[in-house]
Formats: C-alpha cells, structure tokens, sequence
C-alpha cells in the first residue's frame, strides 16, 4: 500500500479561495427566427440569415436534342482520326444535307460539354456554315432558339 502525501492530489482538497464560485444568476438562451416577423423584435432573439441562393451551384444540363439523334445514329457523320486532330467524316455530300433539319440540331448541339457531342455539333456547324452558300439564309430564324 502507497502513502499518498499531502497536496500530492490538488482536486480533492483544495483551498477555499480556489474554488471557483458557484453563479445564481439565470442564463439567457437566444432564440432564432426568420427576419421580419414579430418574434425577430422580441428580447433574446437572434435573426438568422436569409438561406443561400445557390447561384453557383452546378445545375446539370438536360440531355439536347443532339445528343438523343447522335446515339440513335441519325446523323451521318463519324470520327475521323488524322495526324493533325480529329475532324469530322460526312457519309453524304454536305451540299446535299437538309439545313432545316440538321443545322438547328447542330446548334443544339453546342448546350453538350462531353467530348464526342460538343466536338460534333461545333465542327459540325463550322463545316455547314463553311458549305452552306445560299441554304443558310432561310435557316436562320430556325436557329433563334436554339441560340438562345
């Protein structure tokens, strides 16, 4: 058995002057309300902030019109590999194409973020655009909401 020595354990006998006071008084707890109402004017209250607007929050886009015709394969166009990139290969004469049809779906197309879809609709535009001549004209009201 082990004598303990005096004041070798200071939490059980400490002197008086030590201890800390105990506190009477009443502790006030703070209420939280929104902004603008009766009980944000009352004592002991505190208004809480407005809830975030989420402005640069990612929002996901919803899947183009581009994108569901490219996966169904009605656009003839492929992928074409080549030393200096990729480029896009027509299965049909770009002259040849209906420009009220692809053109608005094309512009469509530039919404897309993902690799295959955005580089087919803005290679696609830029080679219809370059071939077009005389059929880009009528198109172009056709084209106002998609740009939008």
């Amino acid at each position: 058995m082990v004598a303990e020595k005096e004041g070798s354990c200071p939490s059980k006998h400490r002197p008086v002057q030590f201890q800390e006071p105990l506190r009477q008084e009443k502790r006030s707890r703070k209420q939280v309300s929104d902004g603008f109402t009766i009980k944000a004017m009352m004592k002991n209250t505190v208004v809480k902030g407005p809830p975030t607007a989420g402005a640069f929050k990612e929002r996901p886009t919803k899947p183009t019109a581009f994108r569901k015709f490219y996966e169904r394969g009605d656009f003839p166009i492929a992928l074409e590999h080549d030393s200096r990139g990729n480029k896009i290969a027509w299965k049909v004469e770009i002259e040849k194409l209906d420009y009220h049809h692809y053109l608005p779906l094309f512009f469509d197309g530039l919404c897309e973020m993902q690799f295959p879809y955005e580089f087919f609709a803005r290679q696609g535009i830029h080679d219809m655009l370059e071939h077009g001549g005389n059929k880009i004209l009528p198109v172009i009201p056709q084209l106002i909401i998609p740009i939008k």
